[in-house]
């Protein structure tokens, strides 16, 4: 597929292409207007060859004397490429002989490549007459330098046209860069300021100002009413839950039959509270997330976790962590990271094992969960990290979910400037969180600072 040409080069070509158009129009229009003056010097010069001669013969000069006075001014405008002939009337009577009378007066072209002129006298006539072969190849000449002068500008247009044309698009150029850096949790708070002073550009950005506005707005609306309906629930759901436990531990209250379905109830007003835990955060601006920054041990993280899990789940979990691996973040949302990635694994691989890998990559640490489930298929590695996603084969197959857990994952990955994605695996699923290294040097640097 083509890739579209950019504005800049649009205009870059307009340009060239408008320079040479200019140029060979340039060029036309100077020939055009040179030839037109050649002739007419050329007319001025046979008018006043036919002027000398009419005024050396006189009306009351006899034929004689006129022939003579034709004769010799014919051979000396014959150097000069002219030719000169006397009539009276229709009489010849001095000169070239082959120069017929015209019957048209003034001066005009032939189809020979002659210029001829027809001056009236009182008596007769003069014709007098040049070859334009000097002059047309003078404006061959012509044409040629202008049309040479034509292909320069258009190559020089070419040339300046790419510096002119990105100057001209450098507003849209900031602007786009301006947009570009836009947090897309809090656009209100990243509005494109200042002015280039270019009413269009000016005009688009306070337009995108507004827009961002409006968009900000709507967003702490959103994320407003997440957060209190999420904190509405949290209440009453852990008011249930405790009133059902208390009422599950007495064995003389309750029947066998009526304590079974008072855990079930438990174990689903267990699931909505921490469903409710994870819409909390996801509906957290950027900055809560980022709010404790402490040097926290990938391995007591990772620990802790397993801790959390059912025997039967953690036995099934293999664990490598390097050792010195350490994060700067927030030790409780970096568990809750780990917790939903290895119970995603869990749930995908119901008796297989789970590999929990932590090792040093580059400038940071790579925390990887693997399983032995059916995997991710490709199309769906980036919209399985969108809330409430579950694709269609996980919905096909029954698997219990809210399609949260994984955004929750990739959420905290990106507050803690690291990412998470699928990445390709032999078999199973292998999920991959890159997360920024703090190492003990940062401590020194910023005590000596």
């Amino acid at each position: 597929m083509t890739r579209p040409r950019t504005f800049t080069q649009r205009v870059a070509r307009a340009m060239a292409a408008t320079a040479a158009l200019s140029g060979l129009l340039a060029a036309v229009l100077a020939t055009a207007i040179a030839w037109t003056s050649m002739l007419d010097r050329e007319d001025d010069r046979l008018r006043g060859a036919a002027s000398t001669l009419a005024v050396l013969v006189p009306p009351a000069m006899d034929d004689a004397a006129a022939r003579a006075h034709a004769d010799a001014e014919q051979t000396e405008v014959a150097a000069a490429g002219v030719r000169i002939a006397l009539y009276r009337g229709p009489r010849f009577l001095g000169g070239d002989a082959t120069l017929r009378p015209s019957s048209a007066g003034g001066c005009r072209s032939t189809p020979h490549g002659w210029r001829r002129c027809r001056i009236t006298l009182p008596t007769g006539s003069v014709e007098v007459a040049s070859d334009l072969a000097a002059a047309r190849s003078q404006r061959s000449l012509l044409l040629g330098a202008s049309l040479l002068a034509a292909a320069l500008a258009g190559l020089a247009g070419l040339g300046l046209s790419g510096a002119v044309s990105a100057r001209i698009v450098r507003p849209l150029q900031r602007l786009r860069e301006e947009v570009a850096g836009v947090d897309a949790d809090a656009p209100g708070r990243a509005l494109p300021g200042g002015n280039d002073g270019y009413a269009e550009t000016d005009a688009l950005r306070v337009a995108l100002g507004e827009m961002l506005a409006r968009l900000d707005e709507a967003l702490a609306q959103s994320r407003r009413f997440a957060a209190n309906a999420a904190h509405e629930l949290r209440t009453p759901l852990g008011t249930m839950q405790a009133e059902l436990e208390l009422a599950a531990e007495s064995d003389d209250v309750l029947h066998h039959d009526v304590k079974d379905s008072h855990r079930r109830v438990l174990r689903t007003l267990g699931g909505l509270t921490a469903l409710v835990e994870r819409l909390l955060i996801l509906a957290a601006p950027d900055e809560s997330l980022r709010g404790s920054r402490e040097a926290v041990a990938l391995a007591d993280v990772v620990a802790e976790v397993l801790l959390t899990l059912e025997p039967a789940s953690a036995a099934r979990v293999r664990v490598s962590v390097d050792d010195g691996l350490h994060v700067r973040g927030d030790a409780l949302l970096l568990r809750v990271m780990v917790e939903n990635a290895v119970g995603n694994a869990l749930k995908f691989a119901p008796t297989g094992e789970v590999t929990v890998r932590a090792e040093a990559a580059g400038d940071g640490v790579a925390l990887v969960v693997t399983d032995v489930g059916p995997g991710v298929a490709s199309g769906d590695r980036a919209r399985v990290f969108d809330a409430f996603y579950r694709s269609a084969s996980v919905r096909a197959e029954g698997v219990r979910g809210h399609g949260v857990g994984l955004a929750l994952v990739a959420r905290i990955a990106r507050a803690h400037g690291g990412s998470a994605a699928f990445e390709d695996a032999s078999a199973g699923a292998r999920l991959v969180l890159r997360l920024p290294c703090w190492r003990p040097t940062e401590v020194a640097l910023s005590v000596g600072q």
